[in-house]
């Protein structure tokens, strides 16, 4: 499912925050910063993402009610998209900025409030409502995010700097939570944000761009959560970056797992002691679910990245009390041309190739189910 989104242009860094999330749940995403890049006929290319596009998210401000433009012509044409639309069926998705009004013709429709403290959660449930009424794949990360609810204790911080030559954006989460366990949680967060930040600056001020190129470089990173409980987090770190000049934007997912104040990060190898075994078993269940999730045409076998890369290809994983979902894109050595896929393992299948330490720390509710 693609997914639009329409803003204007005072809120852009919301807008940027929302994209992220809807990348970090598993949907594909119209973002002009994204998809528009020197030379494009920037009308036409609009135009053309609106109306391949599955859902669109109008961003509500006070300027949806109090001026013309763009912005005003992408909610007109979004809503004739809608009247094409089989009824029943969920295409607008006002998301409103503070407590403002809505125009009549977005007024009908079910908003969701940004200002409101689990705002992630609401926006992943009507998400996960147009999969199921579109027929759509619903993706294992953007179930997670619709059915598990924010413990709270969680603030959002942001970075943006505007350099002569582009623009860096970064995006990061605090937990508001005492003791020890939890600065070294928030410093390992912090480590992963400020330093892509820094180094993306020198990166757009020492970018030598060809005479007579006009637009600029554009790096963002958001780090949010993907599951947490008690002492147990799962985080995802969504990139983009265009570099002036270049060909075309890149990004990615990664991802941090955090595994208690008697474990610490956990890489994906030590998830399942180095065997072999395990290695195979991911290769083989992997190749399974690309089949059954894409069409014969667009169908790919991972077992040879995985015999050139070896835990590489696996290593961006987020989990779950249900089970984990490997991310498999640029980010794990995987060319860009595959783009992004998430292969959803559930406890019970995958559980007896986990690592001892692992099956206690995850699995300690579910252990004489999974032996």
């Amino acid at each position: 499912m693609r997914v639009f989104v329409c803003y204007p242009s005072e809120v852009l860094g919301v807008a940027e925050e929302v994209r992220s999330f809807v990348r970090s749940v598993g949907l594909d995403t119209w973002f002009d910063k994204d998809n528009l890049v020197g030379g494009d006929d920037w009308n036409r290319e609009r135009e053309l993402g609106l109306s391949a596009a599955d859902l669109v998210i109008v961003l509500c401000t006070e300027a949806t009610t109090s001026r013309n433009g763009v912005y005003h012509r992408e909610i007109n044409e979004a809503l004739r998209h809608a009247q094409d639309r089989r009824l029943g069926t969920r295409y607008i998705i006002p998301l409103r900025i503070g407590d403002v009004s809505l125009p009549s013709e977005l007024e009908r429709l079910q908003y969701v409030d940004q200002h409101a403290e689990f705002w992630r959660r609401s926006l992943a449930i009507a998400l996960e409502a147009a999969c199921v009424e579109q027929g759509v794949s619903v993706p294992p990360s953007l179930k997670v995010a619709a059915s598990i609810p924010d413990e709270g204790g969680v603030r959002l911080l942001s970075l943006s700097d505007e350099r002569e030559k582009g623009q860096v954006q970064t995006d990061w989460i605090e937990y508001e939570l005492p003791g020890q366990y939890w600065d070294y949680v928030n410093g390992v967060i912090r480590a992963r944000a400020l330093g892509h930040h820094y180094q993306a600056r020198r990166f757009v001020d020492d970018r030598v761009v060809r005479e007579g190129w006009t637009g600029g470089s554009d790096s963002e990173l958001t780090v949010s959560e993907f599951y947490r409980k008690n002492n147990l987090v799962s985080l995802t770190v969504g990139w983009s970056e265009y570099y002036a000049g270049a060909a075309h934007p890149n990004h990615g997912l990664e991802t941090i797992n955090i595994f208690g104040d008697q474990a610490g990060i956990i890489t994906v190898e030590e998830l399942f002691d180095l065997k072999t075994s395990a290695l195979y078993y991911l290769r083989d269940y992997v190749n399974l679910d690309i089949r059954r999730q894409a069409l014969e045409s667009e169908s790919w076998e991972i077992g040879r990245y995985v015999e050139s890369y070896g835990w590489e290809v696996f290593k961006h994983f987020s989990f779950n009390e249900n089970g984990m979902v490997i991310n498999l894109s640029a980010s794990a050595g995987l060319p860009h041309v595959l783009g992004f896929t998430d292969v959803y393992f559930p406890w019970e299948h995958i559980g007896e190739q986990l690592s001892p330490t692992a099956r206690r720390i995850l699995l300690a509710d579910t252990s004489e189910e999974i032996t």
